[in-house]
């Protein structure tokens, strides 16, 4: 059943943007497809680049572009339109909005190419492909050029304004992240600049009162924690860079696509000559039958040249492995949609174990060399009121600090055997409990009262922000109302232990349960 939103949603889009009579071939529950422009373009305006929310629509059609427009200034956004690439480009470099949603085919300036020289220019700016086509080649293309997300027409208005709003999420989080970069900047800039004064007068203490041996000393040793204390506000800084996951998992997967694509390629092309020999042999033969000269031995002849034998074995192999191999990216595009449009941000009854090999699915690239993974998933486990965006980012966070933990101690390609994550799934009846236990090196006793400290990591400079732990605290126990806690031996490991309440617990109450 529809929300109240969505139904507006849809009246608006069905009644109010179009008039319904000049647009053919209109689905219930979908955006429109327009095959002729009747509909007059939006008038553009210089954007407004203190609004929080500006949007570069690029597209050729102009009743799209004008039920596009409509639809996300309703949302509250401020829309500018373009008709082709050139005239966006433009615009890009005239207005600089915070996202770019642009049609894939279109004259003089194609939608990958405007991409590619978009993310050379503003590499932070989000970009949503939209194309009628759908080809998988497009995607891949898209997603490795740095889209933020691909759609196909006609377009869901749901999953639009869904997509729109993770990409609004982003940009609101890197200018959260540039605003709180420049306030630790001035924060060290003012605390050297104490840390200067306090030098020169302690320096002048120094001269004019040597015989105060005592007050030197304690002076010093203030001076050394104020610079103990500058640098931890630099190592702060760090969390400006905390969005950069999200880029290098995107090119985790779109290798963990390539491969199979690779040997999918080879496999065509060996098919391709495969069919062509045989041709070749059954015309012969055919040839041979119609001038009434087809012998046994002219059969065999004819079936040595195509090289029959090999054929018949590696023929039926390659097309399993082709098979193998399509699946294979069925599969990790279905998880990389699913993790990258968990849905809303309302609790809903989800399905742990399928959140689980989803995460597992998507961060396969930052664990497979150095560990594998176990699933204990427990069947017929009930489903958990919960938010699938904020629980995945947990399960990612976790998941992929149990592969740095098994690295630090094994190396990224360890030549004694890899290490070992193990994720369990149980309950209780009242609580579900989700663990994951990896064989890394353990967390050391001086750390174990902090890990769940804002900031804090144990990682060297650049590699860790000391967020991940933290998020995944607060998410657990303040949004959801579960539990989360660890057990780890130096040298053998650590384990990790979700609890999150059925039926009951601040994300249920959050969703009326």
């Amino acid at each position: 059943m529809l929300s109240k939103k969505e139904k507006d949603i849809l009246n608006y889009l069905l009644g109010q943007t179009l008039d319904l009579g000049s647009i053919p071939n209109l689905q219930v529950g979908y955006c429109f497809e327009h095959k002729k422009a009747m509909v007059e373009e939006p008038t553009r305006a210089n954007m407004d680049m203190t609004n929080n929310s500006s949007i570069l629509l690029v597209d050729d059609n102009p009743a799209l572009r004008r039920s596009i427009s409509d639809f996300l200034n309703k949302e509250g956004h401020f829309v500018t339109v373009a008709i082709d690439g050139v005239e966006a480009l433009d615009l890009f470099r005239k207005i600089h909005p915070h996202l770019i949603i642009s049609d894939l085919r279109m004259p003089k300036l194609d939608g990958l190419q405007f991409l590619d020289i978009v993310k050379k220019e503003s590499a932070e700016t989000p970009f949503i492909i939209i194309s009628g086509e759908g080809a998988m080649e497009d995607a891949v293309e898209g997603l490795r050029l740095g889209a933020w997300s691909y759609l196909t027409k006609p377009i869901n208005p749901f999953e639009l304004k869904h997509c729109v709003d993770k990409a609004m999420e982003q940009v609101r989080l890197v200018q959260e992240a540039c605003h709180y970069r420049n306030y630790l900047e001035e924060m060290v800039e003012k605390r050297t600049a104490d840390l200067l004064e306090q030098n020169t007068r302690l320096a002048l203490e120094i001269t004019e009162r040597q015989h105060q041996e005592q007050l030197t000393v304690r002076a010093m040793a203030e001076l050394e924690k104020a610079f103990r204390e500058k640098e931890i506000l630099q190592s702060q800084l760090l969390q400006a860079h905390k969005l950069e996951s999200v880029g290098q998992l995107a090119s985790g997967i779109a290798h963990e696509i390539n491969t199979p694509t690779q040997f999918v390629s080879s496999n065509v092309s060996f098919l391709d000559e495969a069919f062509t020999d045989l041709s070749l042999c059954f015309k012969n033969l055919t040839e041979a039958a119609a001038e009434g000269r087809l012998t046994p031995d002219i059969l065999r002849e004819a079936m040595a040249e195509a090289d029959w034998e090999y054929l018949h074995e590696e023929v039926p192999q390659a097309i399993r492995q082709s098979l193998e191999g399509l699946a294979r990216v069925t599969s990790i595009v279905r998880a990389m949609k699913e993790f990258s449009h968990p849905g809303g941000q309302d609790a809903e009854q989800s399905d742990v174990n399928h959140l689980i090999e989803t995460t597992v699915t998507v961060a396969r690239n930052e664990w497979k060399y150095s560990a594998e993974v176990v699933l204990k998933l427990a069947p017929n486990l009930p489903a958990v009121p919960c938010v699938d965006g904020a629980i995945g980012q947990v399960l990612l966070n976790l998941l992929v600090n149990a592969a740095q933990a098994i690295t630090e101690k094994l190396g990224r390609t360890p030549e004694g055997g890899k290490g070992t994550i193990t994720i369990t799934t149980e309950t209780d009846g009242s609580e579900v409990f989700i663990h994951i236990a990896d064989t890394g090196c353990g967390i050391p006793a001086e750390y174990r009262a902090r890990i769940f400290e804002p900031f804090f990591t144990t990682k060297e400079v650049g590699k860790g922000t000391g967020q991940g732990l933290a998020i995944a605290y607060d998410v657990i126990t303040r949004k959801h109302g579960g539990n989360l806690t660890f057990a780890t031996v130096p040298g053998e490991g650590t384990t990790f232990t979700i609890r999150l309440p059925i039926g009951k617990g601040k994300a249920a109450d959050s969703n009326g349960g």
